[in-house]
Parts: C-alpha cells; sequence; structure tokens
C-alpha cells in the first residue's frame, strides 16, 4: 500500500490542475461552438462529465486525509459519485461516437442496452453505501468489495461498444478526424488497464484527463471540426430565419384565407337574401335552411370543413329560382300541375348556375338533388337511399322543418314539435331516418 501513496498523491494534484485547465476550455467551448448539432452537444456532456469525475475524485481524496474530522459517510457519497460519473463518462464517449451519423445506422437496441447497464450499475452503487459491495473503509484502509470488478467490466462494456462503433464510422470521416478518434480509443483502453494492473487500488482517472484534454485541443485546434461547426451555426440561423419567414408567410396566407372566405360568405348570403326577397312567401327561408342544416350536420359529427360546403350548398339550394317565371314564384296560393312542374325546374337551374364555381363543386350537386327523395320518388333524377349525396338529404330536411314551421299563402304554420312529429313520420319514404333522427335532437 506505501508504494501506491506516491501514485495516489501524482493521481491527486494531476487531476486539480486538469480540473481547473479542463474548465477554462469547457466554457470557451460553450461559448465558440454554441450551435446545437448532435456532435457539439454530446462532445459538451463528454467534457462535463469528465469535470464531474475529478471533482468527487478529489474531494474524496481530500475527505480521506481528515478521517477524523470528516464523517465517513461524506466520502463513500464521494467514491460513489465519483463511480457513478466516471461510468457516464464512458457511456457519453459512446455517444460521442454515434453522433458522427451512424445512430440510426447501430439502432435503437444497442442504445438500450447501454441505458440498462447504465441504470442497474447506478443502482448497485446506491446499494454499496450501506453494503461495502465494490468498496469500503475497514479500520481506515480503502479496500475493495466482492463486486469492486464491476467498477472496471462497466466501463470496458462502454468500450466494447465503441470500439464497433469506431470501425463503423471509420469510412464517414476525414482522416485527421479519424486519427483523434483513434487516439481517443487508445487512449481509453489502454490508459485505465495499465494504471488498474499497476496501482489497482488508486482510482481510474489518470488517463481520463488526457483524454478529455486530448478531445478540447482537437475541439479547438481542427479545421475540419471548427470548420463543421460554423457551418452548421449557419445552417441553423439560415433554418430559424426560414421559419420565421414562413411562418410570416403563412400568417398573411391564412389571413388572406379566411378574408376570402368571409367575403365569400358575405356574398353568398347576400345573394341569398336577394332571392328570398323576390318572394314574399320566402323570406329568410334559405338563412334558415342553411342554419338548420349546419346544426344538422354537426349533430352528425361531420367534419367542419364539410360542415361548411353543406352551410353554402344550403344557403344557395333555391337559387334556380331566379330562372323561374316571375308569374309563378309570386303566385298567392295553390299552384296548378303546370306551375308546379315549372317550379321543379328550379333545382337543375341551380345547378347550372353553381356549376360556374369551380372550388366546391359539390354545391351544385347538392343542390341538384336537394328535392330527391330517400324513397325514389322525388326530382329531378329519382335517386333513392344513399345515391342521394348526404348534403342534399340533410338539406331536404332542414328545408321541410322551415316549410312547415312556417306561414305561406297557401297554408298555416305548424309548431316546431308538429313538425318533427312529420319529419318522423316520412322518415324512410320521403327523408333520411339518421338526418331526421339528428334533426328532431336539435331544431
Amino acid at each position: 500500500m506505501n508504494s501506491e501513496i506516491p501514485a495516489l498523491a501524482y493521481n491527486i494534484n494531476f487531476e486539480a490542475a486538469s480540473f481547473f485547465f479542463i474548465s477554462i476550455l469547457y466554457f470557451y467551448l460553450r461559448k465558440k461552438y454554441y450551435n446545437s448539432s448532435p456532435i457539439n452537444n454530446t462532445f459538451r456532456r463528454l467534457v462535463f462529465f469528465q469535470m464531474t469525475a475529478i471533482f468527487f475524485d478529489v474531494a474524496a481524496s481530500v475527505t480521506i486525509s481528515f478521517m477524523n474530522v470528516v464523517p465517513l459517510w461524506i466520502n463513500m457519497t464521494l467514491n460513489t459519485l465519483y463511480f457513478a460519473s466516471s461510468s457516464l463518462y464512458y457511456y457519453t464517449l459512446h455517444l460521442f461516437f454515434l453522433s458522427f451519423g451512424v445512430k440510426k445506422k447501430v439502432g435503437v437496441p444497442l442504445l438500450f442496452f447501454s441505458r440498462v447497464v447504465l441504470v442497474c450499475f447506478a443502482t448497485l452503487l446506491v446499494a454499496n453505501i450501506p453494503t461495502g459491495i465494490f468498496f469500503a473503509f475497514q479500520n481506515g484502509t480503502y479496500v475493495h468489495g466482492k463486486f469492486y470488478s464491476l467498477c472496471v467490466i462497466i466501463p470496458v462494456i462502454f468500450l466494447v461498444e465503441c470500439s464497433g462503433t469506431f470501425l463503423i464510422i471509420k469510412e464517414r470521416v476525414s482522416s485527421q478526424i479519424f486519427a483523434v478518434l483513434l487516439a481517443m480509443l487508445a487512449l481509453s483502453v489502454g490508459g485505465p488497464a495499465l494504471q488498474y494492473y499497476y496501482f489497482p487500488n488508486v482510482l481510474l482517472t489518470n488517463f481520463f484527463s488526457l483524454i478529455s484534454l486530448n478531445l478540447c485541443l482537437f475541439a479547438l485546434v481542427s479545421p475540419d471540426y471548427s470548420e463543421l461547426t460554423k457551418k452548421r451555426a449557419e445552417l441553423d440561423e439560415l433554418q430559424k430565419h426560414l421559419e420565421a419567414k414562413a411562418e410570416i408567410e403563412s400568417e398573411k396566407i391564412h389571413k388572406r384565407d379566411k378574408q376570402k372566405e368571409m367575403l365569400s360568405g358575405q356574398i353568398i348570403e347576400a345573394l341569398a337574401a336577394t332571392i328570398d326577397a323576390a318572394d314574399l312567401n320566402r323570406s329568410g327561408h334559405s338563412q334558415n335552411v342553411a342554419e338548420y342544416s349546419r346544426k344538422i350536420a354537426y349533430m352528425m359529427s361531420l367534419p367542419k370543413s364539410e360542415v361548411q360546403k353543406i352551410y353554402y350548398s344550403a344557403v344557395l339550394h333555391d337559387i334556380g329560382i331566379i330562372g323561374v317565371s316571375e308569374d309563378v314564384t309570386g303566385k298567392q296560393g295553390k299552384f296548378t300541375q303546370e306551375e308546379f312542374e315549372e317550379l321543379k325546374r328550379h333545382s337543375e337551374i341551380g345547378e347550372r348556375i353553381l356549376s360556374k364555381i369551380t372550388e366546391m363543386p359539390e354545391i351544385a350537386a347538392n343542390v341538384r338533388s336537394h328535392h330527391e327523395r330517400f324513397d325514389g320518388k322525388g326530382y329531378p333524377d329519382g335517386l333513392a337511399g344513399k345515391d342521394i349525396p348526404l348534403c342534399a338529404r340533410i338539406i331536404a330536411v332542414a328545408d321541410a322543418f322551415d316549410a312547415m314551421t312556417h306561414e305561406r299563402s297557401y297554408k298555416n304554420a305548424m309548431t316546431a314539435e308538429a313538425a318533427k312529429k312529420e319529419l318522423l313520420a316520412k322518415a324512410g319514404s320521403q327523408f333520411d331516418p339518421n338526418v331526421v333522427a339528428a334533426a328532431v335532437e336539435v331544431l
């Protein structure tokens, strides 16, 4: 044990000095290479865990020198944290190799295995404090527990993974980066092995410091890496600029679409009001049918975009009236058979008018079919059942409900309840039963 005291003193002095130097490099790197590339992020974590491991090792060595005043549990805790941070360092070293673009190729299972190993080791480290399964102090002397070899095996597992990853990435990196990564791997494997062989009771940190210094200097002086980080920083800035510009343009387009939609709606509603104003029997009819149709569509859980089309179709469902003789549309009282046949033409006329709206061709088809019957006895095409567009089936129910609940020159108005009973009575014959069921719930 006495032969190891100089080695221990050397180890601690070296660590204390390197900790100060690495700290300066670490914060310099964070300022110089601030962009969030996978390589940069993993590198920062790698150096951070190295700094953490050195700190806890130095702290543990200082406290062991003052065992008469420092409680033993503090030293045990510091040693435990040292082993944990050292393992995290080796785990992050593997992630650093993966960050050179082979994460997808290596795959999730290997990373999952590494994380499981890390969690299990951390759990055992916590268990070491009361049990001493890894290390303990007996009569003031540091001794190994029966599972101490795991403290070496766990880093070795990560080093084996690093070696395998290195073989995959060697074709993807420049010769300069390849040489530096090879040196890192050699130091990581050879350094701790030599130290463990010659000084088995000295914690394995001598070569950690060398590796970290090597990494820091590599990041600072490598033209390849400096250029890479510079380009990635420029790309990040460009991406942020493009995203901000795209967001502004998207907002403008959204605003224009809303204005266009609002204008289209106002034009359609104004046109419907003009049609209704020409017929005393129809005051507010088109708008009423549109509102009823929208309620029914929502009750049937139709998509919002579909509901909007149904609303527009319902507002314009009687636009073909403008092509019917004023003698017919303005007549007070019941129609003759001949007048009724002329009135029936309004659905076909409406389709011809609305066929010019190429953005929503469904509107024309819906207007043509809003007088079809579920049993096939409607007009103009005698469609039946689900051959009739759903929108037209909804408008048919809304149209009938409004007609029944409003007074006409040739009939009195029904109550809403009476109108609903009439709809139910004709469900399956004149109207779609599913539409009627929704209508009686919301009208």
